[in-house]
């Protein structure tokens, strides 16, 4: 019986399909790892992510999972949140008698995967791999995006995340005599920015060479969805020397990857691994180096889709392989040359009989990005976004996507209803404008001026608005909604989850949420501000969480949690247990009729206690807490603390007074106040009402006191 095979796993991050791109630039980047690797391998030249950004590709790479499967768009929700890891592709390998072992960037995040999740997955104890060298080290800045740092001193080489990784892989590669297979993974950060490597990976390049491709002088045909919602972020023609030194980062970080590819890919051949192990190579997605004045990632264009594929089967030949592939195929493959039972429920398929000779050129492979969609099928990409516009490109003729044929060429309308099928066998159908959705499906994309569904789909929808469906369906359903102009959504019933499915406002400025009855959780995440956020709460018990845009909320009366953001933010509690945790903005928080626990931030806040027994922890700013009544504990933050007691009769508490200001001046007409030394505080009193104060230095209550008749 033949030995089973071993299989290396090496996974870099934002790392664009560098053969395609190779000398466009006027420069050749140099990856002579990946190319030696490449030469005795199978090399996928049209393998494409199914969504173009780390977190979700990953969450699809490791489960063989199709998005709408798992309804991870973006990178505010991680996997193991709606799967476990019992379910990914991994876990069968070890159940199947596989030594697994990783190091590094794999899943997404670059930290080890929690205890309770490697340790099912994984045959040993979590190894870190940490970043460096740290930032002082001695370094010049060649300009360009992010700086351009390239540190000076060979000694802090080895401190790189890459180089440590490498490191882990190579230390197991030269120690590993056990009797089991194994499966061993390698995680890189490179060329992820910030682009920070050693020097000489910047000084290989000649700044000055790089040209842009004359194909991007005639401009690029693209829908007007994507300036607003995969917005540019490089004025590329304008600040030429800028972009010239942006791309000379990117490509010394992948140099530096290579690099490390490179030993490790030295190590096994030097190993007794070398004749049984399978190589896979991959990227997460792949990166615009300014095209269509963009330098990133999540579009559904060719730069951002297309990734560097890799399979090294020692028992074959190098050659190339042109048949349109999915990343998603990587689990169904490893498994395959595993010999482990096959993944009945996942979409991709094992590339090993392409590896072999086998041809699938007629092979669609989709991309995602929330609701819209795009299909490399043949020479063609089709894309159908979800304001109803579309775009259709050759690839083979324009590989720069600059003519769009779409509605113009008579391949267009097989094409799209390839993308429409497509979609259907990754789960989700698309409904167009005038359209209504009739049919089961894991997801409906709900395009602009598309009916209304009288059923919701089984696991969530993606829209432009609001639904309105004809009843409630029973089940727990995600929404990913934009707008398409200011104005407010209605949850619909069935609806558990509401997210907004962009990093981009879409160019709405003010977008309304009305929550329904059933007790919704509200997620609106994001790296900046988009709009202003306002949001009603509904009979249930609500979750509501932002980031950046600023947020106001009127809570209903279960047990809510908000979680604001870093903008400002105007919160009303409402008559339940409601809990609110400030962050960073200046927040003004009022507590409604039940009992809250209000926790203030780093910015100035304002809280009004309400009516209920409430919990008050203040932040470092400049705070104000006006205690209207109810029963209230304040727990005093490091900053400057105005507490403002109105007539409460209930006690009122306070821990930790420093600094700030005590406002009685509603007492007036009460009588004199009497101050008292107490424990390790003080007690303050005046008729009805009485303050406590512990952890508290009694000169600094008498010194705070204001608005008081003269003390007893």
């Amino acid at each position: 019986m033949s030995r089973r095979k071993n299989i290396l796993l090496l996974g870099m991050d934002d790392a664009f399909a560098y053969w395609r791109y190779r000398t466009a630039f006027g420069v050749e980047l140099k990856a002579p790892n990946l190319d030696r690797i490449s030469a005795v391998s199978s090399v996928f030249d049209a393998a494409y992510c199914q969504v173009p950004v780390c977190g979700p590709s990953r969450a699809s790479a490791m489960s063989g999972m199709a998005p709408h499967d798992t309804g991870v768009f973006d990178n505010y929700t991680n996997i193991f949140e709606v799967m476990t890891p019992e379910q990914m592709w991994q876990f069968r390998l070890r159940q199947d008698g596989y030594y697994c072992s990783t190091a590094g960037k794999i899943h997404h995040g670059y930290r080890p995967l929690p205890p309770e999740i490697h340790d099912v997955l994984y045959s040993h104890p979590a190894s870190h791999v940490f970043f460096g060298p740290p930032r002082n080290a001695p370094h010049v800045k060649h300009g360009g995006i992010t700086g351009g740092a390239g540190t000076t001193d060979p000694r802090d080489d080895a401190k790189y995340y890459d180089a440590r990784s490498a490191n882990h892989a190579i230390r197991f590669l030269q120690d590993y005599d056990g009797d089991a297979p194994f499966y061993r993974e390698a995680g890189f950060h490179h060329p992820h920015l910030p682009y920070r490597t050693p020097d000489r990976f910047k000084t290989m390049y000649d700044v000055d060479a790089f040209i842009q491709p004359q194909d991007w002088a005639g401009g690029f045909d693209l829908s007007a969805f994507t300036a607003n919602f995969m917005q540019e972020n490089m004025e590329t023609a304008e600040a030429v020397d800028y972009w010239k030194a942006s791309v000379r980062n990117y490509f010394s970080a992948y140099s530096h990857v290579d690099y490390h590819i490179g030993r490790i890919w030295d190590a096994l051949k030097a190993s007794r691994h070398a004749d049984n192990t399978i190589v896979v190579v991959f990227s997460d997605h792949g990166f615009h180096l300014g095209d269509k004045n963009r330098f990133r990632k999540f579009t559904l264009w060719e730069e951002a889709t297309r990734v560097p594929f890799i399979v090294h089967d020692p028992d074959q030949p190098g050659r190339v392989i042109d048949d349109p592939v999915a990343l998603l195929d990587m689990g169904p493959t490893v498994l395959d040359y595993a010999g482990v039972r096959p993944m009945r429920h996942s979409p991709g398929r094992s590339v090993r009989p392409l590896v072999e000779g086998a041809r699938d050129p007629d092979r669609a492979v989709p991309t995602f990005w929330y609701g819209s969609a795009s299909i490399r099928k043949g020479r063609w990409r089709t894309t159908l976004y979800q304001d109803g516009s579309a775009e259709f490109h050759d690839v083979v003729d324009d590989p720069w996507l600059t003519r769009n044929l779409a509605g113009r060429d008579v391949a267009y309308e097989p094409m799209r209803q390839a993308l429409h099928e497509t979609c259907r066998d990754y789960g989700l159908v698309i409904v167009e404008a005038g359209e209504e959705a009739t049919e089961a499906a894991s997801y409906y994309s709900l395009h602009q001026g598309a009916a209304s569904p009288a059923e919701l789909p089984t696991n969530g929808l993606v829209t432009v608005g609001g639904v309105a469906p004809d009843h409630a369906s029973p089940g727990y359903r995600r929404q990913f909604a934009t707008l398409a102009g200011d104005g407010t959504m209605a949850v619909a019933p069935g609806v558990r989850e509401l997210l907004f499915a962009s990093d981009a406002s879409g160019g709405v400025e003010k977008f309304g949420v009305t929550c329904n009855d059933e007790g919704n959780r509200i997620a609106f995440l994001g790296g900046h501000r988009r709009f202003d956020l306002d949001i009603t709460g509904g009979m249930g018990g609500d979750t509501i969480t932002a980031s950046h845009d600023a947020l106001s909320v009127r809570l209903g009366p279960g047990d809510n949690l908000v979680h604001a953001g870093v903008s400002d933010g105007v919160i009303w509690g409402g008559t339940g247990a409601d809990v609110i945790n400030c962050h960073a903005g200046n927040n003004e928080v009022h507590g409604g009729a039940g009992d809250s626990t209000i926790t203030g931030g780093t910015g100035n806040d304002t809280i009004y206690s309400g009516q209920g027994d409430n919990l008050i922890v203040t932040g470092p700013g400049d705070n104000a807490v006006m205690v209207e009544g109810g029963r209230n504990r304040i727990l005093c933050g490091e900053g400057n603390n105005r507490l403002v007691f109105r007539r409460a009769e209930q006690p009122q508490y306070v821990e930790g007074f420093d600094t700030g200001e005590i406002d009685i001046s509603d007492w007036i007409g009460m009588g004199p106040p009497v101050l008292a030394r107490e424990g390790n505080g003080a007690a303050l009193t005046c008729g009805t009402e009485r303050v406590m104060f512990t952890d508290s230095d009694y000169d600094k209550i008498e010194a705070a006191i204001t608005g008081a008749e003269k003390f007893a």
